[in-house]
């Protein structure tokens, strides 16, 4: 279960409840009809009136719906781009398969794809392979990041890339990664994969650098970190 606290308390919106339940149930069809999941869209939604509420200028404006929904569709986008660059990202021999990994089980096609990073990648390699290769930053930006040296972010870069033949070899074959058993594990893969598609960099690295399955399910239920996104400050904490 993830939850997100807000440390900086939002000015209350000052509209009446049925104009706030209005706004709600349309940004909700817009998110359905973006997402084309209630999952996704659920998350959407809750993603956008976090913008919105942060937003001051949000109740002054004279469509706040327009508003609302071009948020939505903003996010939606950041989203999509996220999860294209970490498909390219494994796909960089050519392999094209990776783009077609769908949901299995429970688990989503980027969430079946940080398994096979994690299975294949240690962690150093897969945090340089995210911020390198996926978000784009320099190798100088992605040490300072890592607490480390830009020649270790350079190795690690380089034997991440040389081991995503296995991760492709996995996400190709007929069926797919095996699907872990652990809840606990599984429940990490949805947080690492949430805090990717939410753009939440501190959280995703904090996660990415467990060490092994064991330590990585033992985060999902202890471990809380600080975040910033789009601006607003805000913890996330993972509980089984």
């Amino acid at each position: 279960m993830l939850i997100l606290d807000h440390h900086r308390n939002p000015e209350p919106i000052d509209m009446d409840k049925e104009r706030l339940q209005k706004l709600g149930a349309a940004l909700h069809r817009y998110c359905l009809s973006l997402t084309r999941s209630g999952s996704e869209a659920d998350d959407l939604a809750q993603e956008t009136w976090a913008k919105a509420l942060s937003y001051r200028k949000f109740t002054a404006s004279t469509n706040p719906e327009a508003l609302l929904l071009r948020m939505a569709r903003n996010t939606w986008i950041d989203h999509i781009r996220r999860n294209s660059a970490l498909i390219r990202a494994v796909e960089r021999s050519g392999t094209a398969a990776a783009s077609t990994v769908a949901v299995q089980g429970d688990l989503t096609g980027i969430e079946l794809i940080f398994q096979a990073l994690l299975a294949h990648l240690t962690p150093l390699q897969r945090t340089a392979l995210v911020l390198r290769d996926v978000l784009g930053y320099s190798a100088a930006e992605a040490a300072g990041l890592l607490d480390t040296t830009e020649g270790a972010v350079k190795a690690a870069l380089h034997r991440a890339r040389l081991a995503l033949v296995m991760v492709r070899e996995e996400l190709d074959s007929h069926e797919g990664p095996a699907l872990p058993q652990d809840a606990d594990y599984r429940a990490y893969l949805r947080a690492l994969a949430q805090a990717y598609e939410h753009g939440q960099i501190p959280v995703m690295l904090e996660l990415l650098r467990q060490e092994t399955a064991k330590t990585s399910a033992s985060a999902v239920s202890t471990f809380t970190v600080q975040a910033v996104h789009s601006g607003l400050a805000g913890e996330l904490r993972m509980a089984a």
